[in-house]
């Protein structure tokens, strides 16, 4: 039982930090998952990251999900799901009769434009962390970088998951 609350307590400070979407939830993920608790290594974190990414939903509400049900079967995926949307529903219920007021407070306008520097630098670090571990070699750099490039050359105009497929693909061939 003392398990489950420690699994709660994760993931209700993994959505607490969650602000700006799913690649900001990533380093929260790897901190309180790999980090504080061990109950993943990198390697597996890597995987998990990689598997919530390419299925339906959020990364965090599918990590939470898969890391519960490794800990806990059922009931511990249940319990970890429910801590991550909770605070964000808590959040929402209580704004929504103040959201016009608070979305134009210039107050309001100022943490979150100080907010987004956090977020982009807890991308960044995904980015970093992530990059490290899965770029080992010239051809993986070579991939990675067409893939990027790729991103930037045709930016709106081509669905991210054909760059994911394609870099796939090319994986069968290099790899």
């Amino acid at each position: 039982m003392a398990g489950l609350f420690r699994l709660f307590g994760s993931f209700v400070l993994i959505a607490l930090g969650a602000y700006g979407g799913g690649l900001v939830t990533i380093p929260l993920i790897q901190h309180e998952i790999v980090e504080k608790h061990n109950w993943l290594g990198f390697e597996e974190m890597a995987g998990l990251v990689a598997i919530a990414q390419i299925t339906p939903g959020p990364i965090a509400i599918n990590s939470a999900t898969f890391v519960g049900f490794r800990l806990g079967s059922f009931l511990g995926s249940l319990t970890a799901t429910v801590a991550v949307v909770l605070p964000s529903l808590t959040i929402l219920t209580a704004l929504t009769p103040f959201l016009e007021k608070v979305q134009t407070s210039s107050h309001v306008l100022k943490i979150r434009q100080g907010l987004q520097m956090g977020v982009l630098s807890l991308i960044i670090f995904a980015v970093w962390s992530y990059g490290t571990a899965v770029m080992n070699g010239i051809p993986e750099i070579m991939t990675g970088i067409a893939a990027f490039a790729f991103l930037v050359a045709f930016e709106g105009k081509i669905h991210p998951f054909l760059v994911i497929l394609g870099s796939g693909l090319l994986g069968i061939c290099i790899f």
